[in-house]
């Protein structure tokens, strides 16, 4: 466990990871469901039918009314939480945007209390709630992406990090720019016109992000890599993410 990560263990003590109702309805675990199972929480009636359990017939009422009837307990469940992480070189570029997804998982695995927080190359378990954590950039259609994530779960959540120069350019001066993913080196130079390019890409960027989230259903929250951590949870709360316990 890195140290970002226990930080984010530490920080997730207090809050609360918002569950989507649909995800309710997993295995055999700590939460209640809403199916039929084995939980001591009464749920309903219904007759009896060869080969359910003799412990589940109610005898009061056989005795009073001569009616086989079994109990319906509702199901404990445990949550899925299926964490996907890109990882991609830009991502490790630089070291705070992998700091902060760990400090993200770290927090998940706390505030998500009574869940199965895991890492994940692919999705597996059904109604599962999906988190992807990501910079975004790269190439790939974000509906390809965000459709094959989010196909069968209980809900989706993309946590996008960037750093703060990734954000925001500085102003002016004489860069080498390095493409984390092949290593290609530009030289250019920063000017007001330059950075009202870049402004403009990333935000048609953004917002094709968003779109293919907003047609999902899906969350779409901006964590700033080298930020507070305070403010990294208030963005998460923002968002319908978390909220204090």
């Amino acid at each position: 466990m890195t140290e970002a990560e226990e930080a984010g263990r530490i920080d997730g003590r207090g809050l609360r990871f918002l569950l989507p109702r649909l995800a309710l309805r997993g295995g055999v675990g700590s939460r209640l469901g809403s199916r039929a199972g084995e939980s001591l929480e009464f749920q309903d009636y219904r007759d009896y039918a060869p080969g359910d359990d003799l412990r589940n017939l109610d005898w009061n009422i056989l005795a009073r009314t001569e009616r086989e009837v079994v109990k319906v307990r509702r199901e404990e469940v445990a949550p899925v939480i299926e964490v996907f992480r890109d990882r991609s070189a830009s991502m490790e570029t630089p070291s705070a945007k992998s700091a902060c997804a760990d400090w993200f998982f770290g927090l998940l695995s706390t505030a998500a209390d009574g869940c199965r927080v895991v890492y994940r190359e692919h999705p597996k378990t059904p109604r599962a709630v999906r988190v992807y954590i990501t910079d975004t950039l790269f190439d790939e259609d974000p509906d390809s992406i965000l459709v094959r994530l989010s196909h069968n779960s209980a809900a989706l959540a993309i946590v996008r990090v960037l750093s703060r120069e990734e954000a925001d350019p500085p102003a002016s001066g004489a860069f080498e720019l390095v493409d984390s993913e092949t290593g290609e080196r530009r030289e250019m130079t920063m000017d007001s016109d330059a950075l009202s390019k870049y402004h403009a890409a990333l935000e048609a960027h953004t917002a094709r992000w968003t779109a293919a989230a907003k047609r999902l259903g899906a969350a779409f929250v901006d964590l700033a890599a080298e930020a507070p951590r305070p403010e990294r949870i208030s963005s998460l709360a923002a968002a319908a993410l978390l909220q204090g316990r």
